[in-house]
């Protein structure tokens, strides 16, 4: 029963990685679930959601302000990186 719960319930802190992953990238229909059930019982998760997704707007709005937003890109070798580094955090957890 305590290992299904862990399927079903996630904890906060991988809520808010899949809060950012979803920003990037498409999420699994089993992370979406999770992610959804979390957010309708815990406040502060969704609290962070609106936040998250309010500057991800703000930062998207300006980069027409940007002069050389080219410049300001992560190479795909640093992409990945991160990407690897945030797939093992989640599987651990």
């Amino acid at each position: 029963m305590k290992k299904l719960m862990n399927i079903i319930v996630l904890s906060c802190y991988k809520a808010s990685l899949l809060i950012e992953k979803s920003q990037v990238q498409s999420l699994s229909f089993l992370d979406k679930l999770q992610l959804s059930m979390h957010l309708k019982i815990c406040y502060k998760c969704s609290e962070y959601q609106k936040q998250s997704l309010f500057i991800e707007n703000i930062l998207n709005s300006n980069k027409k302000n940007i002069p050389n937003p080219t410049g300001l890109k992560l190479s795909p070798e640093s992409k990945s990186l991160i990407q690897s580094k945030i797939n093992q955090i989640l599987k651990k957890n």
